[in-house]
């Protein structure tokens, strides 16, 4: 879609929108005068390494509250409240966010995620624990437990460091409190669907020491049945089952006031098959495939954060994280595409913040370091060994100056370092894979905002994101190549909107992002036949488009949340003669337009009626564009029932993708199935839970 298309579309929109919000602010007065409309909590935004609230953040987030998550009570996982964010999909039941275009799993991944050692190119991280590309796709994270999620889209590496060059999900998870508190959750649905949650907090030592402890059981069978006479199962297990727990101490000592320890120990495991794709016709959910490698995830995560409030408007805090996770790949037989991946991940950042978002001079400065180490065998035509470290070090700062009283100017830059080194030896290959780079990058990041009124700020953002670059093996050639780093200059206008008495609020960022050497994905052919794929790099491309979230409290019972986001994105220069062919084409998975819509109605003191639905537009799978790769547009409606007679504890009933739209919403070619496959949409799913609070 051009840019003067957006400018015609946005034109009517805004009229008629200009028109609606006059009506609307008129007859909600009335409404507030004769119900007392309650007001939209003001939600504060920590991501960004500094706590301010929504109004002062130029980057377009989405902040999903302790609050939102009860709302949606039987959502299970994080990517069940991003699959309604604006600009953020979901291509597969299996898979990471692609937000604005670009896929949050990396760009080195399918085959080339074991051969090349990817990383996501969307950081989610997890109290402070960035979840690796084995965590990120086939594992899961639970939202039991959770404080709030922070949706981050476009480059956050000023702050997060590399692989966030798309944009960042930050999950914070309740921490211990000094009154006892508990809560409990079980829920069973068709397909198998299961869950069963607990969690507990109270004092240890009155209000100096307190714990907290959360487990999260989840799981459901596959909606995909293997019809192929000659599948071979085996100990593979294609049903989707989760685990997680996690144990966190809270001391903040009385004899040291301004002093706090915690320390958290958490545990995931999972189970999940490669994919639920689906061979023609797709509606039938079944699959003529040979075979369907699932895998098994696990991870524990020790971190300890400690901070110290010199009650002067200065905090100094450190917090140090290791992690242990092995992944293993069952296939049948196990010497026929079996794998393990085991990996170890270590960090520490210590920054010190200063002022706040109402003082002159306010912001952070901080060091940052990772080390991850992997050790990876695959199983096909012998064996496969590779190890992996990858080194980050980054300084960062961020200062936010109120030159005046309706002004403000925040600047922020970070020095970011990466080593990557990878050694082994592959069966695919007589060469042996020597790769040891460093890469670095100076990352600005600018912002100039003004308060047209204390509850409407508009303003401009500019920032500049990277990803390093790293090696893949090609199946054609049998030879290793490497791929550069990818960089953007990232071009924003926000506005944050509060108006009708603090009941409606309208965030909004329009951005244009130039991509310099975009690591992109291309098939990999011989003679016409698909061997795989590569990472080859697009010298420009570019994206731009629009992100538009409101939350409206219309009445004291009912509540209306909206989201539209509006993409295009283009290949504009491809000199490598691999993929020249590309030059025009659109990403891969990026849609022109995804749209949401929500409703929370009390239907009486006891009753509440939630029903959402999003419409996300057509798009091809992959950079090729090819027709036999389009995905049409599909759109899903869910909604819940909650009864809740008592303050502690509530009953519900839900229906998940109510019409049961069997749509793809993803292609690829699986050659044992004998075609096209495709993702498909989970069908209707319905049942019921109890939910009780102490």
């Amino acid at each position: 879609m051009k840019l003067s298309t957006y400018c015609r579309l946005m034109n009517g929109v805004s009229a008629a929108a200009l028109c609606a919000l006059v009506e609307t602010q008129a007859l909600a007065q009335d409404a507030a005068e004769s119900s007392g409309a309650t007001e939209l909590q003001a939600i504060v935004v920590t991501g960004e390494k500094v706590a301010r609230s929504i109004q002062r953040t130029a980057s377009s987030v989405v902040v999903i509250t302790a609050e939102d998550i009860e709302e949606k009570v039987q959502a299970a996982h994080v990517d069940d409240f991003l699959r309604d964010t604006p600009n953020v999909l979901y291509h597969d039941t299996v898979s990471a966010p692609v937000i604005r275009g670009m896929d949050g799993q990396g760009s080195n991944f399918g085959s080339g995620a074991f051969f090349g050692g990817t990383v996501p190119r969307a950081r989610i991280n997890l109290d402070g624990h960035n979840l690796g590309f084995w965590e990120t796709v086939f594992g899961t994270t639970s939202v039991w437990d959770v404080e709030n999620i922070e949706v981050f889209r476009g480059p956050q590496t000023t702050t997060q460091g590399a692989n966030s060059i798309a944009g960042a999900i930050i999950v914070n998870t309740k921490d211990p409190t000094f009154t006892p508190e508990a809560a409990a959750q079980l829920e069973y649905g068709s397909g198998n669907n299961k869950r069963a949650s607990v969690a507990v907090s109270g004092p240890i030592i009155e209000d100096e020491l307190a714990a907290r402890l959360s487990l999260d059981y989840s799981g459901r069978d596959t909606f995909i049945d293997y019809i192929n006479a000659l599948y071979n199962k085996g100990d593979t297990d294609t049903d989707f089952e989760a685990f997680s727990g996690r144990f966190k101490l809270l001391w903040q000592p009385a004899e040291i006031p301004g002093l706090e320890s915690k320390l958290t120990i958490a545990h995931m495991r999972s189970n999940r098959p490669t994919s639920e794709a689906a061979s023609f016709p797709y509606d039938d959910l079944n699959s003529a495939t040979l075979s369907m490698p699932t895998y098994e995830a696990r991870t524990w995560t020790g971190i300890h954060d400690l901070s110290y409030d010199f009650g002067t408007g200065i905090k100094l805090s450190n917090q140090f994280q290791y992690s242990d996770g092995h992944t293993k790949r069952v296939a049948e037989p196990f010497a026929n595409g079996g794998a393990t991946m085991d990996y170890k991940d270590v960090s520490n950042e210590t920054r010190i913040n200063f002022g706040s978002e109402d003082d002159v001079i306010s912001g952070v400065a901080g060091i940052y370091y990772n080390h991850v180490t992997s050790e990876d065998l695959l199983y096909t035509r012998g064996v496969s060994h590779f190890d992996d470290t990858k080194d980050s070090l980054g300084l960062f700062s961020e200062a936010t100056w109120r030159f005046a009283e309706q002004w403000s100017l925040t600047g922020g830059l970070r020095y970011q370092y990466d080593r990557v080194q990878r050694f082994g030896t592959s069966s695919f290959s007589t060469q042996a894979l020597d790769f040891d780079e460093s890469f670095d990058a100076l990352l600005p990041k600018i912002s100039l905002a003004y308060d047209i009124t204390p509850d409407v700020t508009v303003g401009a953002l500019v920032n500049r994101g990277y990803n390093p670059g790293g090696a893949g093996l090609s199946f054609v050639t049998g030879q290793y190549y490497s791929f550069k780093p990818e960089t953007l200059w990232n071009y924003e206008l926000f506005t944050r909107i509060r108006t009708l008495d603090d009941r409606l609020t309208v965030n909004a960022n329009a951005f244009y992002t130039r991509h310099k050497n975009s690591q992109r994905v291309v098939p990999d052919y011989l003679n016409g036949v698909l061997f795989g794929s590569i990472v080859l790099n697009a010298d420009k491309a570019e994206s731009y488009g629009l992100e538009v979230s409101a939350d409206y409290e219309a009445l004291d019972n009912l509540r209306i949340r909206a989201g539209v986001g509006l993409l295009h994105t283009e290949l504009s220069r491809f000199t490598n003669p691999a993929g020249a062919a590309f030059e025009g084409n659109e990403f891969g998975k990026a849609p022109s337009y995804t749209l949401s819509l929500g409703v929370d109605w009390d239907v009486t003191e006891n009753v509440t009626l939630s029903a959402d639905v999003r419409h996300t537009d057509g798009y091809y799978s992959t950079d090729e564009n090819y027709p036999a790769y389009w995905v049409d547009s599909y759109t899903v409606a869910n909604a819940r029932l909650t009864y809740k007679p008592q303050e502690n504890w509530q009953l519900y009933a839900y229906v998940d993708n109510i019409f049961d739209e069997r749509a793809p919403t993803w292609k690829y070619d699986d050659r044992t199935a004998g075609g096209i496959v495709a993702s498909m949409l989970e069908p209707r799913e319905y049942g019921v839970g109890l939910r009780v609070k102490f």
